[in-house]
Formats: structure tokens, sequence, C-alpha cells
């Protein structure tokens, strides 16, 4: 029992051995380069079992094919340069993965991934360098809209590294954005100035087209008003004009129905104009106006 347990085992052992030198075992999301005698076959394994020459007929390398994602931004990449002689610290980001294999063993002579993203930060730092000099800081921060040309740099980085990258590496870079951009401390006080200056010139824009409309509020109002008053004035003098005919009608008509009592009421207003309670007059009675009072010599 003993003895048949030993063998068990044994065989057990020599096929988990031989499991491992001839089998390779791809992981799901990545590519495997079978290598005979050192040299690479042109052909990548995709994931699952292959089979393979033991050790140390052929070797193996499994290469993660996923997309990962690379920040461009320690102490030796930070500080880059603009076209208006800005100093400014810009920290790029790569959504990058492994498209062949193959050339990127041959490139890197491993599947070492982070051996490739020192090389990419190079390369990307280079082209930022490169591009970022045909471009002013106010490309980069402006409270202008029109003026921001972010993408533009975005898409121009981008441009100058990927057919690069991918022909020399075998690496595809699908995405590069700035996940970062902010100012060495010295240039920090000179920036500032510079955005008090823009908003300043925004403001005095802006309160000169607020006076310019304002004006042309006051003198729309003005003129309003004006027409207002004239048309006031005009329906006024329409209607005074109305009311004087109507009661010169009223005094006309009324001066043909009571002629005499219009003469007599005549008269006695103006001997009251002519006197107060000191007044001594001796004027004939038989006359205008005290005529009212006594009467003719007809009427005695």
């Amino acid at each position: 029992m003993h003895y048949l347990l030993r063998i068990m085992l044994a065989f057990l052992l020599l096929g988990l051995i031989l499991y491992q030198t001839i089998v390779v075992p791809v992981p799901e999301g990545s590519k495997a380069i079978i290598t005979h005698f050192g040299k690479p076959d042109v052909n990548a394994l995709d994931s699952g079992p292959h089979l393979k020459w033991p050790w140390p007929i052929d070797d193996y390398y499994i290469f993660d094919c996923r997309k990962k994602m690379l920040s461009i931004g320690n102490e030796k990449f930070t500080q880059v340069l603009t076209k208006d002689k800005k100093t400014i610290i810009l920290e790029p980001y790569l959504i990058f993965k492994i498209c062949d294999p193959l050339k990127f063993l041959q490139s890197i002579g491993s599947s070492n991934v982070l051996a490739a993203e020192q090389r990419l930060q190079s390369i990307v730092y280079s082209s930022q360098n490169n591009v970022l000099g045909e471009y002013d800081l106010s490309n980069l921060v402006s409270t202008d809209p029109s003026s921001l040309k972010i993408k533009e740099i975005e898409n121009k980085i981008l441009e100058a590294v990927r057919q690069n990258i991918k022909n020399e590496y075998g690496i595809e870079i699908e995405t590069l954005g700035i996940k970062r951009l902010a100012y060495p401390e010295q240039n920090i006080e000179a920036i500032y100035k510079q955005m008090r200056a823009e908003r300043d010139q925004y403001a005095s824009k802006y309160r000169a087209e607020g006076r310019m409309q304002a004006a042309i509020i006051i003198s729309d109002t003005e003129l309003e008003v004006t027409k207002i008053n004239a048309e006031a004035k005009k329906k006024s003098a329409e209607i005074k004009g109305e009311a004087d005919k109507e009661a010169a009608e009223i005094y006309a008509n009324a001066h043909k129905k009571g002629k005499e009592f219009f003469k007599f009421k005549k008269s006695l207003e103006a001997i009251e104009e002519m006197s107060d309670k000191n007044s001594v007059f001796i004027l004939r009675t038989d006359q205008s106006p005290f005529d009212a009072i006594y009467g003719n010599k007809d009427e005695k």
C-alpha cells in the first residue's frame, strides 16, 4: 500500500514538473512569446495553455496586453517653458497597451512594463517641451475661452509620439491628456498679476458697456418723457380750447336769453370794484352804472 502511494506521488510530481516545463499558461488579457535558443517566435500566443520544449531549449515571456495608465510627472519631468517664456509644471497622462509583444520584447529585452514606462516618460517629456514651445501661457490658462487650446496641445503631443512609440516599442497609445497644471513658486506672483490684469481689462470693458447701455436707456426714457409731455400739452390745449369754446357758447346763449339781467349784473360788479366802505361818490343816478340801482327816468 505504501509502495503504491509512493508511485502515485512520483507520477504526480513528474506530471507537475512536465506541466511547468512544457506548458505555457497565458492569462486572460495577456499574450506570450516563446523563444527557441534565445530567438523569439514571430507569432504571439493568445490566452490559454500552450506547449513548448523544456528549458533551455525554449523559454517564454508573458505580456499583459490590457490597458494601463501612466502619469508623466516625476521630479525630472516637471517644468516646461512656454513660447512667452513662462515656466509651468505640466503632468500629462497616458492610456496605453502592448499591441505587438514581439516588437516590445526586441526593444525592451524583457516583458517588464516598468522599463517601458521609463522610456515612454522620456519620449513624452521631450515631445511636450517641443509642443509647448509653440504656445503661450494664455493658451493653457485664461479667462477667455477662445484663447484656450488645451485639447489642441494634447492632440499635438499625442501625434508627435504615437507612431514612433508604436513602431519602436510595439505600444499603442490610445489617450494622452493633461492631468495637472501648476506653476513654480517663483512664478506664481507674476501669474497672479497677469490674471488680475486680464480681469481688470474685462471689468473695464463691462463697465464701459454698462455705461453705454445706461446712456441709451436714459436717452430713450427722456425722449419718451418728452413725447408724453408734448402729447399731454397738446391734449390739454385741445381740451382747454373745447372748454373755452363751450364756455363762450354758454356765455353767448346766456347773454341772448337774459340781456337785461346780464347788463344789470355787470353794472353791479362795476360798482363793487369801484367802491369800498370809505368811498363817497356823487354821481348821476340816471347814468351807468347807477341807473341799474335807481332805474331810468322812463321807468320812474
